[in-house]
């Protein structure tokens, strides 16, 4: 099927050349009208949502079962424009009552589309991974491509070829082959170059925090798909549990991930402090004076003496100087192997102060 003539260019649009003959030069769907004439006005401007153009693209307030298949659009975000003799004739040809024909109006149809951009080339590399290799989810970084412009609810606006992905870098390239011609000399292909990497389980911060707070349970969380970029030193954490009590080194920010530099051991009671020690039972609290054996932070377990009994206890620490007694653990006796093997000197077991 022909268009509204052969194109050509001039100042950046595409101009159609005028009829050879009035009324003749355009091979249209439907054949030519009959049947009397339709008060019909010429658009101010057009945009064609589609890949063809029809004559209500051209003049408003057609009959109904008037409409017309002129022939196919221009390339998306392309524009046409129709000179007055070819509009004369459009409506001479289809019977369309238009009052201010003119050999000096002119309407310009533009091809409605939607700039391809970044996230939408990272898209096509998903897929093409996804297709090619059936690999788990994956984030995609694209660092060089050419802006393309596609059709509206346009399917398949470009096709990714010869996709080179190195695993080991993480660096990709590949080349694009648009479905419409690109740039103002109408070049084709181009090239994309990018990264990729996994999507992995990370530990990150809930809410920003400033340096030396103590972490608490709720300050950080296990996410199971996390798309940033993940420091080496994120990937050797101790367990979660053991990071509970231990205080930050620098501000964090909300969703960055958690890394081992960034926290430090708080040590809330120091070897040879005076301690509080309690014993909570059903219904019953125990206080007694002690003194710590072993430096300790927030929910560790330490030695600590009972200044009353002389026992060595186990207890978990809860604040600065106190400690809570485990219900479960034995008191040892202060000259027991056990205790030796601690390396509790004996001025510590003593009741002298702190040396």
């Amino acid at each position: 099927m022909a268009f509204l003539g052969t194109g050509y260019w001039r100042g950046g649009r595409r101009f159609l050349l005028a009829f050879s003959r009035l009324g003749v030069g355009l091979v249209l769907a439907g054949g030519v009208a009959s049947g009397s004439l339709m008060a019909a006005t010429l658009r101010p401007s057009g945009v064609v949502h589609g890949s063809s153009v029809y004559l209500s693209d051209v003049f408003d307030g057609l009959g109904a079962g008037q409409d017309r298949l002129l022939g196919p659009a221009p390339a998306p975000g392309k524009s046409i424009t129709i000179g007055g003799s070819q509009l004369i004739a459009l409506a001479d040809q289809y019977g369309v009552d238009w009052d201010d024909q003119s050999s000096s109006t002119s309407l310009t149809l533009t091809r409605a589309g939607h700039v391809l951009g970044r996230e939408d080339y990272a898209a096509l590399v998903r897929k093409a991974i996804s297709q090619d290799e059936g690999g788990g989810s994956i984030v995609v970084d694209v660092t060089s491509f050419t802006p393309l412009v596609a059709g509206e609810n346009e399917s398949d606006p470009a096709t990714l070829m010869n996709l080179n992905w190195d695993h080991k870098t993480g660096l990709f390239s590949a080349t694009v082959q648009p479905a419409h011609s690109v740039g103002e000399m109408g070049a084709g292909s181009f090239p994309l170059r990018g990264s990729i990497r996994p999507v992995q389980p990370v530990m990150v911060y809930d809410h920003a925090l400033p340096s030396g707070h103590i972490i608490q349970p709720d300050d950080m969380h296990m996410d199971p798909a996390f798309t940033g970029t993940v420091p080496p030193l994120a990937r050797s954490l101790p367990e979660p549990e053991k990071m509970i009590g231990m205080a930050l080194v620098r501000t964090v920010g909300t969703g960055q991930p958690v890394q081992g530099t960034d926290l430090r051991r708080a040590v809330l009671v120091h070897r040879g402090d005076p301690v509080l020690l309690s014993y909570n039972s059903t219904g019953i609290r125990l206080t007694a004076t002690g003194r710590a054996l072993e430096d300790g932070g927030s929910g560790q377990f330490i030695h600590a003496l009972n200044l009353g009994s002389r026992m060595v206890l186990i207890g978990k620490v809860m604040a600065s100087g106190e400690v809570r007694v485990d219900a479960s653990s034995t008191a040892i006796p202060p000259d027991s192997e056990e205790v030796k093997r601690l390396g509790i000197n004996n001025l510590m077991l003593g009741d002298g102060s702190r040396p």
